[in-house]
């Protein structure tokens, strides 16, 4: 089983080529990154991770928040992997205009470009109400194989610019 400090690692080189990708020609990437790229930028971390530990069950978290109006609309997404929680987009929400959040979410800024530690620590606990756990395993049975493709012409691009993942 990997060492959390490992897990931080990867959780950073990916991140940072997510960053240094071309938004226009990456798949699964959008010129917004990261906002609005909790979810597909979740899922490539799992890609990866289930690549380096096909043993491992990564578990990806859905929480939702209510806006200014006590609507149920903000929502984020993150991964857990044995005690550690893993969030490779929460600074989306240092860019996202105050009037899409909620105060709770505003006055909790500034929030890192990864955030980890145990799974309950981060303020996405406290933030967001768990609405779905899904689980993730080597080879990504759960996924349609055309996103499937994708996710694997994304993992291709990135690796060429990270460090050797």
């Amino acid at each position: 089983m990997p060492d959390v400090n490992y897990i931080v690692a990867e959780a950073e080189k990916i991140r940072r080529a997510l960053e240094l990708c071309d938004k226009e020609t990456t798949p699964l990437v959008t010129k917004d990154f990261p906002a609005m790229n909790c979810k597909l930028s979740s899922l490539i971390l799992t890609f990866h991770f289930l690549k380096k530990w096909p043993t491992i069950a990564v578990y990806g978290v859905l929480g939702v928040a209510t806006d200014h109006y006590g609507n149920d609309t903000i929502s984020h997404y993150w991964l857990e992997l044995q005690e550690t929680a893993i969030d490779i987009t929460a600074d989306q929400y240092n860019i996202i205009e105050d009037k899409n959040l909620n105060t709770r979410i505003i006055s909790s800024r500034p929030f890192s470009p990864v955030s980890t530690g145990r799974i309950g620590s981060l303020p996405n606990y406290s933030l967001f109400k768990i609405i779905s756990r899904d689980i993730y395993i080597s080879g990504l049975p759960e996924l349609a194989e055309d996103f499937l493709e994708k996710l694997h012409d994304a993992y291709e691009i990135l690796s060429d610019i990270s460090p050797p993942m």
